[in-house]
């Protein structure tokens, strides 16, 4: 069976308890496992998907804890490093009704080291999954970039999630120009229109979408939030509306979208079909607080969604 293989951070989330204007007025956290990588294979797996994830936590208590807590959801950690120095990253975020603030406080992620076996990670692996947070240090550009380059030979589609923020990056190292040249290699991208802005600046969605393109994505589904998505494979463009019937937190929500997406074309589905999948996935997260519910099917989700009724 194909696998997806995930490269990226996991996190600690400590989240203010009230919705503030300034992270600095905040006086109490919740704490929650994050990363878009944790977020991701964890709704792989729900919907049925062999993952690989490749990721580095300290030897500490959330380092534990965050292990401790995927394997309780049936995720194989056998490639997630423990680093006996480093501690778990944690990021600091404000409850805001708008875009929230954080504050990112790095540690074993910026030290992910190539996997002990290589190629059993990639092993029936159809897509290989990036995020920004490992190309944003010099240790872990390399492991990815070898990562890219064994996958290529091996012709596993490369994923990539461009979510670029300067603050993370190195300030001696160009991260826009290096975000833009990773994409060259790329079979598909998910951008936000946010992600959008801070690789290329002020645009148009159709603009962005022609940019990403123009430096080597195959393939672009671009989210817009409430506004929607618009998925284009170079020579036809959709647009598909959200369909979530309430929304009640979008946390994870892009994290959803990527599991449906990346479901349909491992089984096959054109990307058009598939971002239909990602759209169900998202609106689910977007309708409940708790974001380990389990996803249901993709074959429950489109009954849902496609019903039309208001249960």
């Amino acid at each position: 069976m194909s696998r997806v293989a995930v490269v990226g951070e996991l996190l600690i989330d400590m989240i203010s308890s009230s919705f503030v204007r300034d992270l600095g007025e905040a006086t109490s956290f919740g704490r929650f496992f994050a990363g878009s990588p944790g977020n991701l294979v964890s709704n792989l797996h729900d919907l049925g998907v062999d993952t690989s994830l490749l990721s580095r936590v300290g030897d500490d208590f959330f380092g534990r804890a965050y292990l401790a807590h995927l394997l309780s959801r049936g995720i194989d950690t056998s490639f997630v490093q423990l680093d006996p120095e480093a501690h778990t990253s944690v990021v600091f975020v404000s409850k805001s009704k708008s875009t929230p603030q954080f504050m990112a406080i790095r540690g074993a992620d910026c030290f992910l080291e190539e996997p002990e076996d290589i190629l059993n990670f990639l092993n029936s692996v159809d897509l290989i999954h990036f995020t920004s947070w490992p190309l944003s240090r010099e240790k872990t550009r390399a492991v990815s970039m070898k990562l890219v380059t064994l996958a290529l030979k091996m012709g596993i589609r490369i994923a990539f999630d461009p979510n670029y923020r300067e603050v993370l990056w190195e300030t001696s190292h160009d991260g826009k120009a290096f975000t833009r040249e990773f994409m060259k290699n790329c079979f598909i991208v998910k951008p936000s229109e946010d992600d959008s802005y801070h690789i290329f600046g002020p645009g148009e969605p159709l603009d962005y979408i022609s940019k990403f393109h123009e430096v080597g994505a195959k393939n672009v589904v671009l989210t817009l939030g409430h506004k929607g998505t618009i998925i284009s494979d170079g020579s036809r463009i959709e647009s598909l509306t959200p369909c979530a019937r309430r929304v009640v937190d979008t946390t994870g929500a892009g994290d959803a979208f990527w599991s449906g997406l990346l479901f349909g074309l491992l089984h096959g589905k054109d990307l058009f079909e598939s971002a239909v999948y990602g759209n169900y996935c998202a609106a689910f997260r977007i309708e409940h607080e708790g974001k380990d519910v389990i996803l249901p099917s993709v074959e429950a989700l489109k009954a849902i969604f496609e019903a039309g009724d208001n249960q």
